[in-house]
């Protein structure tokens, strides 16, 4: 925002909104940001109690749109009221009606092509939605003419703030913020969903973001994070075909139902991206909330390959949650807490870099997590570190009480003291450790056992002394997996003789 704190009412002159829910107000109150945008930014009031009807609208940088008390953003329903940018400005832009664009793209929705109402496009910065006010979508009398669109949606954006607002009678997902980042949804409110899937928050290849003291009853997913590559629904105002990771996502305090599907959850559809690290999902913080539900996604409708992209450090913690969808309990998470992770190494020859991996820098570290790749056929990771740090590279796996396993993994340094550890992850308590300082790469392995069964830190770390360095590549724990929550051996990869092979009982989990 701007420092002028720079304030304008969309009913003063020269702009003369009429807020009476008849004439329609989408030019004043565009010419309102616009003028407030070309003077350095401030804050554009719409007044207490008014209802404004209005076509889709866009937002700029440094610009708040304020709603006073009571005060109504109304969608309008005459496709005339709506525009596109252009280069001298705005355009018409007249959206379909229907509820999918295309037959044969499954789930093409409208609101993936018509522009959003209130709407921030690529670049966009420093900007607010705020107050007690309501963002209405149009009547429902007759459902065929409804014209679908978000009512909130971003692209490519970087710090923002939504907050107190209402939105209510949508027909479409309630917002949208789409690979943009740094950005705060704080104590809003979405309900009565009213025609098509109605989602509250889709957050699409999102960094930085945080969700905090919303309401939602949704007619579908209330929040989720979406890791996307190449949608074919893209194209109009969006596009994942550059996806970026989702990282840093912290949603709390807040109370989602749906009404039909997840409250919370992930949608992990950017398995075909060529490098996984731009559609993994890390460091998700999720706490004292209440869920009626919890679930995943795994199922991609538009590709036939197999998988989905990797996800690891996600934290539960006071949460109450009514119900969990057993797709939760096959997605592959590594380093989560309350929950188990996954109960083997993934990606422990890092042919995908560091996905699936956690860090530990010390703040002053030169390197932590970098990857090389193709050295004597091999790929791996390199931790470089500063004098009596202790820096660490290691997933986070969940380990049955006694049974014995086995650490392994290809190791080397530059003549340093360094360390393979297995650690309790909530008392970050030492299990078992066993120190390496080889200067040319050696198979290790490291036997221990558990005495509770839990999550556990497993990898290397710096154990003080000099400056220096540790590689490692084709880590793999075996012997947990043949008593692991959920999974049992049924073999060996025949390529990689190093690499166990699973199959899930989805009805394993019940048991414990």
């Amino acid at each position: 925002m701007s420092d002028k704190q720079f304030t304008v009412r969309v009913t003063d002159a020269p702009f003369c909104a009429k807020g009476d829910g008849i004439t329609n107000d989408r030019a004043s109150i565009q010419a309102a940001i616009d003028y407030a945008a070309a003077n350095g930014g401030g804050t554009v009031i719409l007044d207490a109690g008014k209802v404004y009807l209005s076509g889709n609208l866009f937002l700029k940088s440094h610009v708040e749109l304020h709603f006073e008390d009571g005060a109504t953003l109304l969608q309008s329903s005459d496709p005339e009221d709506y525009v596109k940018p252009v280069d001298t400005g705005y355009a018409l832009f007249r959206p379909q009606y229907g509820h999918n664009l295309y037959s044969h793209i499954k789930w093409s929705h409208l609101w993936y092509y018509n522009y959003p109402l209130l709407f921030a496009e690529e670049g966009t910065h420093d900007f607010k939605i705020s107050g007690h006010g309501i963002v209405k979508m149009m009547p429902d009398d007759e459902p065929e003419k409804i014209l679908k669109v978000c009512p909130i949606a971003f692209y490519r954006v970087h710090h923002f703030e939504i907050s107190d607002i209402t939105i209510t009678n949508y027909h479409s997902y309630a917002m949208m913020p789409f690979t943009s980042d740094h950005g705060v949804i704080r104590n809003v409110t979405v309900e009565k969903w009213s025609h098509g899937n109605g989602d509250g928050i889709c957050l699409m290849n999102c960094q930085h973001i945080r969700i905090t003291g919303c309401k939602m009853h949704t007619g579908d997913d209330s929040v989720y994070i979406f890791s996307s590559y190449k949608d074919p629904r893209g194209g109009g105002w969006w596009s994942s075909d550059e996806p970026q990771a989702s990282l840093d996502i912290e949603v709390d305090h807040c109370d989602l139902k749906s009404n039909h599907c997840k409250a919370f959850g992930m949608i992990l559809w950017g398995i075909d991206c060529p490098d996984q690290s731009k559609v993994e999902v890390r460091n998700v913080y999720v706490h004292d909330n209440h869920f009626q539900t919890v679930g995943n996604w795994n199922y991609n409708p538009y590709t036939t390959k197999i998988g989905y992209p990797p996800v690891t450090n996600v934290r539960f913690e006071n949460n109450v949650i009514d119900a969990i969808e057993p797709n939760f309990f096959e997605t592959q998470i590594t380093d989560m807490n309350y929950f188990h992770s996954t109960s083997f190494f993934k990606n422990g020859d890092f042919a995908d870099g560091l996905c699936f991996w956690s860090y530990r820098p010390s703040s002053d570290a030169i390197t932590v997590g970098k990857t090389v790749f193709g050295e004597d056929e091999k790929n791996y990771a390199c931790i470089e570190t500063v004098a009596d740090k202790q820096n660490a590279l290691y997933q986070g796996l969940y380990v049955r009480k006694e049974a014995p396993c086995c650490f392994w993994a290809k190791v080397k340094t530059d003549g340093g003291k360094w360390q393979m550890f297995v650690r309790d992850l909530e008392t970050q308590e030492l299990v078992c450790t066993k120190e390496f300082c080889n200067t040319e790469w050696e198979d290790l392995q490291m036997d221990f056992t558990v005495s509770v069964s839990a999550n556990y830190h497993i990898g290397i770390e710096h154990i003080g002394g000099e400056q220096g360095s540790a590689c490692i590549t084709n880590a793999t724990l075996l012997g947990n997996n043949e008593a692991a929550f959920g999974y049992v051996r049924v073999g060996t990869d025949p390529q990689r003789n190093w690499k166990p092979l699973y199959f899930y009982d989805p009805d394993l989990w019940k048991e414990e």
